[in-house]
């Protein structure tokens, strides 16, 4: 599964983008009206000069399903006096709790994925590769609990798109799906979908060449992705913070830092930082965990609540903050390749890409004779064309994040008492 998921993120990053029509409007609320296929928006108009070939096919492909709709049960709660998203998500939260569903697995996120400033509950539970989700939200006095969305191996949200996508591995027949849900209203519509297996790819059902599977994977599922669901355990201060039941932001960010104390792997290394990078008088908190040599950094800013904004992975325990223009910068380097991102942070707690890059001299290493692509803002490019754009856009001079502050109970109490290491920049 992680394997193919690094092929597909590898020539999402590599191989360029396609024109299509990027129009991502989702004014419509019904599921009729918002469920249009992603291959609606191709630009058909280019001819060909000749035959083309056909596209591969694989009879273990016919039988995975390419739409997968999720359906809900709606409740109105247009008569309640000031009805407040929160007490309706700790009754939720709560009666799970004490459901036969409820074990160490676990994982709870509260965050707005439809952009209408009211958050929704996103619950998980169930081991690696076979999670469960379930999703809950509240609009316009309409409280809809979707059914159980099954056999997951992760539920993510892509920020630039608003759009949310499931991925399913099956090992017995080596297949990949991926599903695309647009959140709109009470609605939960499937808007595309993408399937591979060892030969031949499908977009919303149709067998497609690599080359088109590969630019319209690239087109939707690109930018900051989120992992969520699985942000806060089931701990009471945990809950608590997460509701905004917290006046203070301090005592908020600590329940999170001691959630990642109480749950924390025997080989993890975690450290956390604080600063304030969107100008609100409130500090981010950036913590970063796993092993040291391959760590992630997981941000939270503050709205009334620990907004869990979302996780840089493999980013060698930092990620870099430039104070000038307000950029986050993150950076993969992996034994095939190096990739990094340049992000805002905007007024919605979401980030926005603004610069990427990527190269595989680093497979190299491993075959002397493989081929090395370069590629920025996801055009491919020649060497001294890429490591020109780099080096105009990349600042040396940063804020780094994440390593600060070493992550223990001594060092959580000093910073309820505002006692804590700062950001140094990086010369």
């Amino acid at each position: 599964m992680k394997k193919l998921t690094a092929l597909l993120c590898i020539t999402a990053l590599l191989c360029g983008c396609t024109s299509k029509n990027t129009n991502t409007s989702n004014t419509d609320t019904t599921a009729s009206a918002d469920a249009t296929s992603a291959s609606d928006t191709i630009d058909d108009t280019t001819g060909t000069t000749g035959p083309t070939e056909p596209a591969p096919t694989d009879p273990v492909l016919d039988s995975d399903p390419s739409e997968m709709i999720v359906l809900g049960e709606t409740k109105d709660m247009t008569t309640v006096a000031n009805l407040d998203w929160s007490k309706v998500y700790r009754e939720a939260l709560e009666d799970f709790k004490k459901s036969d569903k409820y074990d160490d697995t676990a994982r709870f996120t509260i965050y707005d994925v439809n952009d209408d400033l009211v958050p929704e509950l996103i619950i998980s539970y169930g081991p690696a590769g076979n999670k469960t989700y379930l999703i809950k939200t509240i609009s316009s006095g309409l409280y809809t609990q979707f059914d159980p969305i099954t056999e997951c191996d992760m539920l993510n949200y892509v920020m630039d798109r608003s759009l949310i996508t499931t991925t399913r591995y099956r090992d017995d027949i080596q297949v990949m799906n991926i599903q695309l849900y647009r959140l709109k209203g009470k609605a939960l519509a499937n808007v595309g979908s993408f399937q591979r297996s060892n030969l031949a790819v499908k977009e919303d059902g149709v067998f497609v060449s690599e080359e088109t599977f590969t630019q319209e994977y690239n087109h939707f599922i690109s930018g900051f992705i989120k992992d969520i669901g699985e942000d806060h355990s089931f701990d009471d201060d945990v809950i608590k913070a997460a509701l905004g039941e917290y006046d203070d932001w301090k005592d908020a960010f600590a329940a999170v830092l001691n959630d990642y104390l109480k749950t924390r792997k025997e080989n993890d290394d975690n450290h956390f930082s604080l600063m304030d990078i969107n100008g609100d008088d409130v500090p981010e908190l950036f913590i970063s965990g796993a092993y040291h040599y391959a760590p992630y950094v997981q941000v939270f800013s503050w709205n009334g609540c620990p907004v869990p904004v979302g996780s840089f992975g493999n980013s060698e325990g930092t990620i870099g903050f430039d104070e000038k223009n307000k950029e986050i910068y993150s950076k993969v380097d992996s034994p095939s390749y190096t990739a990094g991102s340049i992000y805002t942070f905007n007024d919605n707690y979401k980030l926005s890409q603004v610069f990427s890059y990527g190269d595989t001299e680093n497979s190299k290493q491993q075959d002397e004779n493989a081929e090395i692509s370069y590629s920025v803002n996801g055009e491919r490019t020649d060497k001294t064309s890429y490591q020109k754009a780099v080096k105009e856009r990349l600042n040396d001079s940063l804020y780094i994040l994440g390593m600060d502050n070493d992550l223990t109970e001594e060092t959580i109490k000093d910073f309820k008492n505002g006692k804590y290491t700062e950001p140094k920049k990086k010369k």
